[in-house]
């Protein structure tokens, strides 16, 4: 049951990619770089729409559920696309767990319940299973409650446009450019449920682009505000606190936005259990049972990434996180790679491709660096 459309593509991206991490980490990076942040802040958008290119051109040659893995399997062949599959899924859970747990955090700063992150799993997910129809509005519900959220805090704190006046410092905008790159992450998600849009083609590739380029504005003028008001990095407490002043609706709206990014990626994890199967990479003696849609959902797959999900997000986010984030950006060098080896693609495509992923080499060395 083919039902999502462009605009489920774009709202898919948003709340795939905005999931909470921009509310601590656009302080902390005011508190690393000071005004010259915001320049870190559009060099974040400069290369998100780099890298976020040849995901939108992989996609444009899988129509299939699974998309990057299937991409990378037809170009370099069955094992490597094999551990890229298991990597990128792997991935995947490890980082939403992370969320989910983020979650817990936010919910427990005025709230107490201990096990908030698993229920919001299960209620998330019997959503998710009742049908694809329900995932699309959903999608849109949460995807315009996060463009709604974010601006309504730009647009009550002060804008400072003198920001734009600070010294450029390279070394800390490059830091900041790291940090942020950590908040927009998340293209894989919106690739592989192929088979739940109408034209996968059209609408997953534009709705990359158009999602990716409406996050980085928003998280531009976030971090403009942030570092207007002077917004250090303290306390997770602090901060939101900070943000949502004497506003309850607001913490209220962070935790929709949070739960929104949850949504995106159980529906989206949940077809690859699917996918695989139907490759005949996935567990033999369990492959029947992820084979199957239920009213345009691969049911099994989302109760299995529900439940390790809920399970790992009782461990360290931080943890979880770090982890999460070199295993995806492993997974992207592969796929820009893949991309820039194809015979069909143009020059600009290969030329954007192998940027792709002279950066991405470049974000793990300079993780590495700040190591040592």
């Amino acid at each position: 049951m083919k039902y999502l459309t462009l605009k489920d593509g774009v709202f898919l991206t948003i709340t795939s990619i905005i999931g909470g991490g921009i509310f601590v980490l656009s302080p902390l990076t005011y508190l690393i770089a000071g005004r010259s942040a915001i320049y870190g802040w559009i060099l974040v958008l400069i290369i998100s729409m780099v890298l976020v290119l040849p995901f939108a051109y992989a996609t444009t040659k899988i129509t299939k559920s699974g998309g990057p893995y299937k991409y990378v399997m037809r170009i370099f062949g069955k094992k490597i696309g094999v551990i890229f599959a298991y990597m990128l899924w792997f991935a995947g859970v490890t980082a939403i767990s992370a969320v989910v747990s983020f979650f817990s955090i936010i919910f427990n700063i005025y709230l107490t319940f201990e096990y908030v992150g698993v229920v919001l799993v299960v209620v998330l997910t019997f959503l998710i299973i009742n049908g694809v129809k329900i995932v699309g509005n959903f999608l849109r519900i949460f995807g315009t409650l996060t463009i709604i959220t974010l601006l309504f805090i730009i647009f009550s704190n002060k804008i400072d446009l003198s920001v734009f006046n600070a010294k450029v410092d390279l070394f800390k905008v490059l830091t900041t450019g790291y940090f942020g790159l950590w908040t927009m992450t998340g293209w894989e998600g919106i690739s592989i449920p192929s088979e739940a849009f109408k034209n996968p083609e059209r609408d997953i590739a534009y709705g990359l682009i158009i999602g990716t380029f409406i996050i980085g504005v928003l998280y531009l003028l976030y971090t403009l505000v942030v570092i207007s008001s002077s917004m250090g990095y303290g306390e997770l407490r602090e901060v939101i606190g900070a943000l949502i002043g004497n506003n309850p609706l607001i913490w209220m709206c962070i935790l929709l936005i949070i739960g929104g990014c949850v949504f995106s990626w159980l529906f989206s994890l949940g077809w690859m259990p699917y996918a695989l199967s139907h490759d005949k990479i996935f567990i033999p003696k369990f492959s029947d049972a992820f084979v199957e849609l239920r009213k345009g959902i691969p049911t099994n797959g989302v109760l299995l990434n529900s439940f390790v999900i809920a399970a790992l997000s009782t461990y360290s986010s931080k943890a979880l996180v770090d982890l999460g984030m070199f295993l995806t950006l492993v997974s992207y060098f592969i796929l820009y790679l893949s991309v820039f080896r194809e015979k069909t693609p143009s020059y600009k495509i290969k030329l954007v491709s192998l940027l792709a992923a002279i950066i991405t080499s470049l974000i793990v060395a300079f993780r590495i660096y700040l190591l040592f």
